[in-house]
């Protein structure tokens, strides 16, 4: 009975065993490939032969630069060592203490723009400074007080800021008031320009952004000469020009316009009161800029 079971069992076409061998190839050959494709891809071995002269060359160049001495030394730490105030050396005098030429190039151009050491371990934050030549570094550090060293704004050896015509100073006059900068000078003259000049001092403090507190500042600096405003006729000016000026802008202009239409132009200036968003206020601005021709 077991032959019988044997025969049943592990008997086989001739298919089937044209399968077996196949699979069993196919088997054979993947696990051989990764050894086939390592033999073909094989990488070159590193040479560090060179490496290794190069190195021991560099090292021989340091050791005779600065003889007894080790190769982080002589690559990091100064010769000499001196008090000194960083605010205040030259680059040689960096150069002198070990630091690099390009790192003393960066420390000079941080110092020209205005940038200033305030304690010793501010030296440990410079781009460049290795640690070691840092450590040594911090304990001869001697920083002046700040108010010794800093360069007086060329403005405080006059004795007043220049009185100032406000329809006919420039942005460089208006830049030497103080507290006005490049930035609130051509705000100030653009504003002017919109309006058409100005008829009040106090239309200064109307300036986009400027505080109260500078304008109470330059307030006695100023003053109005003979210049003439920019007057708009109501009933000819278009609706674009109307709308640009500060005091009217687009749905006043559009009203302005619209009115005219309405009633055959404007016979007074009372009339411009009874439009919605002109109140006292804003009647009383306008009133130095418009007018009615006859």
């Amino acid at each position: 009975m077991w032959n019988y079971l044997l025969k049943e069992y592990f008997s086989f076409s001739r298919k089937e065993r044209t399968g077996i061998y196949t699979l069993i190839i196919l088997v054979i050959l993947c696990s051989a490939m990764p050894r086939f494709v390592s033999w073909y891809r094989r990488a070159d071995a590193a040479d560090t032969l060179a490496f290794r002269q190069e190195v021991l060359l560099f090292e021989a160049a340091l050791a005779k630069a600065a003889p007894g001495r080790d190769t982080a030394a002589a690559i990091n730490l100064p010769s000499t060592l001196f008090y000194f105030d960083p605010n205040r050396i030259a680059a040689a005098d960096w150069l002198r203490l070990g630091v690099s030429e390009r790192t003393a190039g960066s420390i000079q151009r941080y110092l020209s723009k205005g940038g200033h050491f305030r304690k010793p371990e501010d030296l440990r934050r410079i781009y460049g400074m290795p640690p070691p030549l840092a450590d040594k570094l911090v304990p001869y550090v001697r920083i002046a007080e700040r108010e010794q060293i800093t360069v007086p704004d060329k403005r405080q050896y006059r004795k007043s800021p220049p009185i100032l015509d406000i329809n006919k100073a420039d942005t460089l006059l208006w830049d030497e008031l103080p507290g006005i900068g490049p930035g609130f000078a051509r705000r100030i003259c653009k504003f002017r320009d919109k309006l058409g000049g100005f008829y009040s001092i106090a239309q200064v403090a109307e300036t986009y952004g400027l505080p109260d507190s500078v304008f109470n500042k330059i307030k006695p600096f100023l003053k109005i000469g003979d210049s003439s405003l920019k007057i708009m006729d109501l009933n000819l000016t278009d609706e674009k020009t109307l709308a640009s000026h500060p005091y009217i802008r687009y749905k006043l202009a559009g009203m302005i316009v619209a009115y005219r239409n309405a009633h055959a132009g404007f016979r007074s200036m009372e009339e411009l009161r009874s439009l919605p968003l002109v109140d006292d206020v804003i009647y009383r601005k306008l009133e130095y800029y418009i007018q009615i021709k006859p």
